[in-house]
Order: structure tokens, then C-alpha cells, then sequence
């Protein structure tokens, strides 16, 4: 080991092997930004032997396995925070045969290694025991961690292939290209940090028609588990719920005088305050001159029943854009200050708008759980013109508050795409934005499942303490999206 090394540092400093990228000007290069916040600049010692060819120089490559990677999820075990795990949509076909699969990639050394994980197994491997057994696919990676550092990953399985229901008769397997059925969502735990999920319940049975896009967070005053989700069919808007760390589970509707406020189709968002009120943002409510209006629902007995709700705030939806095939969308994420700062009980919303042109990023604040909210505040820093979009938001253990989103600015025919990341020390009143990726790439190398150009339709990112991580797709290498991750770290 000991020669191997000196063989290294021998080579390198006759020119032989490369020790990285430098980053340009325009990426934080590691050094201290506002309130001391450090973007992770690896240059390189994200295990270049793993990496060779990532010219990435302030992202670690987290995924390895074959296949397009997209529409990722991220969270930080709050016992140790080298300890990170980011999912995604991936079409790594040793997983489903003919359809998408979430794939879990997690370091435990603070990005500098990663491992490939599959919850569920590999699709030859799967025996009918298995909860997986029998689905061929499964979507929209979605988890957090509770405090004592168990890993709760709420898996959205669907397209039954000939198997029975539990309330109903057989379904069969649906022809390629034909409109899916089946959806039911399991609650995988982990006690590793990832690396493996030994216990799995039924979170949601299997409704026969779609249910999609959810949003999970765990309160601070309770631990409980709490999972927004909307249906195309009879059961509306509803919650999944687990009280007892992932041993069982209930689900219970979510009905408001003023509309449904989580869908199918990418707008639902869920938060917790301090004092344990639980409030979804979403929905689409009574349409506006200016655009859409959510609906904000509040429940204060862990998302039980909902019987406090109000029309939200207007927004114009973002078109579909010209240069690219994927598709874009105004997603919505909602992040607490848990803090006992000064914002301590802030609610923030970070979303793309159409308000001043075609893509923008925008936060809006709230401090009565969402019955009021701050005018917009722009987070992107450019001027008119390049498109910003699909941001998350969260905050960190100094109160700062963190958007990381995708940003077309520094491709002069606006076609490439970029990560950027947004800081706010004052309550998202103001924001100072950074570069983070080295090398822009054609978002357009994305695939979804079904075969078209495909990114996905949100991002993951998450703060514990003194560090904030997103994952992203990035297809710098030219060939396919894998999985990305970045880091910014106070000092």
C-alpha cells in the first residue's frame, strides 16, 4: 500500500496522473463564503481511481452501476454526517427488466467513496416472498432519517405483472407502451446508514389506479413518519403515517374547504414546524389572473385530520423550453427553521415561476405556517433571459437557508446545464449565489423509462447541522445522467 502510494505521488508530480480539475473562477474553489459556508472543492480527491474520467471538481460521482440516472433524493444521518445517501430513478436493467427501478447510493466518508445499493434485490434474484416480487417497477425516490439514525425510504412500486391484489382479482401484465395499474407504496427502513433495508411494510396498499409523487418528512416533536401523496383515483390527497418508526402504518385523507392540496403530477410538499404543525403545500386551487394559487392544509395531530386550510399564493406555471426535449415544471419544496435562531418557526417555499420571464428561482416565507406569505424573493442573480429552475430548499443548523437548482447561465446559447447553489443569512430576504459544477452538460442525455429525453422533476437536498448536500443528474461525461452529489460545510 505503502509503494503504491509513493508510485502515485512519484507519477503525479512527473505529470503522469492528473490530481483533478482546478475550478474556474466562477465555482467556489473552496473558499469561505457568506457567514462561512464552504463549497466542498474536492479537486480530485473524490477517489479519482473510481473517477477517472469525472471532471467534476466540486461534485462527488455517487452512482457507478450501467444505466440513465435522474430525479434524486437526498438526506444526512443526523448521527453522522459522513454518513450520506442520495436515491434516484434508474434504469439499470439488472434491477427491472423492462421498467425504472429507485437505486440508493450512500457514503459513509463523507463523499470520497460510494456504494451501489438496490433496495429489493435484483430483479432475477426476487423470490415471491419478497414484498418487491412482482412489480416491475417503482419510482420517485423519497426518504428521510429519523434522529437515532434509522434510514425510512417510502418505495413507490406499480405495474402489477399477473399477480393478485389484496382487495381485488388479478391484473395482468400490461403490454409494453401500455398505460400502467397498480400502485402501492412499501416503507423500507434501514439501521445502517443504506447499505441494507432489512425491514419493509406495506405503507400504502396497492389502490389499483395511480398514485404518485410524495413528499416524506418526520416531525421533530413526535418522530412521527409522514408521507404526502396524491391518486388520479377515488382516494384523493392523502397521508401515509408511521408512529412507531416503520413497524406499522395507516393512511388518512386529506380534505379542505379550499381544494385538494397534493396531486400526481408533481405538487406536493410537506413540512413540519417546530411545534409540530404539519402543513402540505400544493394543489392547484382557484385560478388567478397572475397564474395558479396553492392550497395550504394544516393539521396539529401528526396529520390525523385536516381541518385548517387556506388558498395559498399566486404563480405563473413555467413553459416547456424551446432548446430542450426533457420536461420542466414549477415544483414545490417546503423547509422549516428548526433552529432556535431568530427565524426559528419560518416556513420557506422555493419554486420556479414564470412571474419575470420564462424560468426563475423564488422563495417565499411564511411565519404563521402558511396562512400569509412574504412577497417573492428572486434567487437567481442573472439577468433576464437564461432559465433557473427545479430548486429544493433547506435549512441549515445556524438558521442559514440553502437552494440548490439548475441554472443555464453559463452556456451562452442557453442550452447546457449547470448547478448552483443559493445562500440566504437573513431569512431568505437576500441570497448570494455560486457555481458549483465544473463542466455544463445537455440534459437532453437523460432518459426516462418510457424512452424520451427525461432530468426528472425535482432534486434532493438537505441540511444537518454545520453541512448541506444536493443531488442532482449530471451527464458531464457526454454519455448518460448519473448521480451527483456537492457539498457546502460551514467552518
Amino acid at each position: 500500500m505503502r509503494a503504491a502510494a509513493a508510485l502515485a505521488l512519484a507519477l503525479l508530480a512527473a505529470g503522469c496522473l492528473s490530481s483533478g480539475p482546478s475550478a474556474p473562477a466562477s465555482v467556489g474553489a473552496g473558499a469561505p463564503g457568506p457567514g462561512g459556508w464552504t463549497l466542498d472543492c474536492a479537486q480530485g480527491a473524490y477517489s479519482r481511481a473510481i473517477n477517472a474520467s469525472w471532471d467534476q471538481a466540486c461534485e462527488a460521482r455517487a452512482s457507478h452501476n450501467p444505466g440513465p440516472k435522474e430525479e434524486t433524493w437526498i438526506a444526512i444521518n443526523p448521527t453522522d454526517p459522513d454518513n450520506v445517501v442520495v436515491g434516484a430513478k434508474d434504469l439499470d436493467p439488472s434491477s427491472s427488466d423492462h421498467c425504472v427501478w429507485n437505486g440508493v447510493f450512500v457514503t459513509h466518508d463523507g463523499g470520497k467513496t460510494w456504494k451501489d445499493v438496490v433496495i429489493g434485490g435484483k430483479f432475477a434474484d426476487r423470490k415471491p416472498d419478497s414484498p418487491f416480487y412482482g412489480y416491475a417497477c417503482n419510482t420517485d425516490p423519497d426518504f428521510q432519517f429519523t434522529k437515532d439514525g434509522a434510514l425510512h425510504y417510502g418505495v413507490e412500486m406499480y405495474q402489477p405483472e399477473g399477480i393478485a391484489l389484496p382487495d381485488g382479482p388479478v391484473i395482468p401484465a400490461p403490454a409494453p407502451g401500455a398505460a400502467t395499474q397498480g400502485f402501492k407504496i412499501l416503507l423500507a427502513t434501514s439501521h445502517d446508514g443504506g447499505d441494507t433495508w432489512p425491514d419493509v411494510i406495506t405503507f400504502q396498499p396497492d389502490l389499483g389506479f395511480t398514485s404518485d409523487y410524495s413528499r416524506m418528512v418526520v416531525s421533530p416533536t413526535t418522530g412521527t413518519i409522514l408521507e404526502a401523496i396524491g391518486s388520479d383515483g377515488g382516494a384523493g390527497c392523502h397521508v401515509l403515517r408511521s408512529t412507531d418508526g416503520g413497524k406499522s402504518a395507516d393512511f388518512r385523507p386529506v380534505a379542505t374547504k379550499d381544494g385538494v392540496p397534493c396531486g400526481s403530477s408533481g405538487d406536493t410538499a410537506i413540512a413540519v414546524s417546530p411545534n409540530g404543525v404539519v402543513v402540505i403545500v400544493g394543489g392547484i386551487g382557484t385560478a388567478a389572473a397572475t397564474g395558479n394559487v396553492r392550497v395550504v392544509a394544516r393539521s396539529t395531530d401528526d396529520g390525523a385530520t385536516w381541518t385548517d386550510s387556506n388558498a395559498g399564493f399566486a404563480y405563473r406555471d413555467i413553459p416547456a423550453f424551446k432548446e430542450s426535449q426533457y420536461r420542466v415544471g414549477s415544483n414545490f419544496e417546503l423547509a422549516y427553521d428548526l433552529t432556535d435562531g431568530p427565524h426559528k418557526g419560518t416556513l420557506y417555499v422555493a419554486y420556479a415561476s414564470a412571474d419575470r420571464d420564462e424560468a426563475d428561482v423564488y422563495v417565499r416565507s411564511s411565519t404563521d405556517d402558511g396562512r400569509t406569505w412574504s412577497p417573492p424573493v428572486l434567487v437567481n442573480d442573472d439577468a433576464s433571459g437564461p432559465h433557473q429552475w427545479m430548486p429544493n430548499v433547506a435549512v441549515a443548523g445556524d438558521g442559514s437557508v440553502h437552494v440548490f437548482y439548475m441554472d443555464k447561465r453559463h452556456d451562452p446559447n442557453h442550452k447546457l446545464i449547470d448547478m448552483t447553489h443559493a445562500v440566504s443569512l437573513d431569512g431568505g430576504k437576500t441570497w448570494t449565489n455560486e457555481r458549483v459544477s465544473t463542466v455544463p452538460y445537455d440534459g437532453d442525455l437523460g432518459r426516462h423509462q418510457d424512452g424520451y429525453a427525461f432530468i426528472g422533476d425535482y432534486l434532493g437536498v438537505a441540511c444537518s447541522k454545520a453541512d448541506c448536500w444536493a443531488g442532482f443528474p449530471d451527464a458531464s461525461d457526454g454519455a448518460t445522467t448519473v448521480v451527483a452529489a456537492a457539498h457546502v460545510h460551514k467552518a
